[in-house]
């Protein structure tokens, strides 16, 4: 047990209070009753302060859900407006992606699935550099 736990126990039985208390003077009790109450009063108008928020906040939501009501809205609508669809969960712009098409060292001809920059496969590196072709100029199509 530490020692908030001992104090409050002391602090909560009037018995061991008053064990505690019985030497001191009354002027001393008085101050530190003052001080208690202070705290108090903080602690309620704190608890105050949250309540009147949340029920600003109700309130606003109550309107809210009221007028989207009255437009033939439901939830549903705002959550699909709201989901991000083309981003699988990843942070900042969405690439556009393409379809290049290469050929390989063999003849073979090579699809590769990727955007306009970042990374590329070896093979598709050397094969820009072999022909001095340029990237976008091994598209074939849009993927999405």
């Amino acid at each position: 047990m530490n020692i908030f736990d001992e104090a409050l126990g002391v602090l909560k039985s009037k018995v061991q209070v008053r064990k505690l208390f019985h030497d001191m003077h009354a002027e001393d009790l008085q101050r530190i009753i003052g001080r208690i109450e202070a705290i108090y009063e903080e602690k309620l108008m704190a608890q105050m302060e949250v309540a009147e928020e949340q029920a600003r906040k109700k309130e606003a939501l109550d309107a809210v859900v009221k007028q989207i009501k009255a437009l033939g809205l439901s939830l549903v609508d705002i959550k699909d407006l709201t989901e991000d669809k083309g981003n699988n969960g990843r942070k900042g712009k969405i690439r556009q992606r393409y379809l290049f098409r290469y050929e390989a060292v063999d003849g073979s001809s090579v699809d590769w699935e990727g955007a306009t920059t970042g990374r590329i496969p070896a093979d598709f590196a050397a094969y820009l550099e072999r022909t001095g072709k340029d990237r976008k100029a091994c598209i074939v199509s849009e993927i999405g």
